[in-house]
């Protein structure tokens, strides 16, 4: 009885520790506008993605092109356990409140 307490109570600090964000930073990237499974995205030279918040896609006039998105940036991490001594961590970075412009 006291093993499956102990998997549980670490099972619910696991959970209640899987979802963390920070933000109020303010960020300016340029790359190019592109559509993902996610939403609209500027991707950075190093293939780093940046979520525009609100867009599911680029309008035609921005898809494929270089663009300069300022905002705020949110970061969501999910902390998702592989095994009891390693933690694999997902990072979105999404930005918010997003004004755009064609970068030439």
């Amino acid at each position: 009885m006291n093993m499956i307490l102990l998997k549980l109570c670490l099972f619910s600090v696991i959970m209640l520790s899987a979802y963390q964000h920070s933000e109020n930073k303010k960020i300016v990237v340029i790359g190019k506008a592109l559509n993902c499974k996610a939403g609209a995205a500027v991707i950075k030279a190093d293939d780093t993605p940046y979520y525009v918040d609100g867009m599911d896609s680029w309008d035609k006039k921005f898809y494929g092109k270089k663009v300069k998105v300022s905002g705020t940036l949110v970061i969501i991490r999910l902390k998702k356990p592989s095994n009891p001594l390693a933690v694999v961590i997902l990072e979105q970075k999404i930005i918010k409140k997003p004004k755009w412009e064609l970068v030439e």
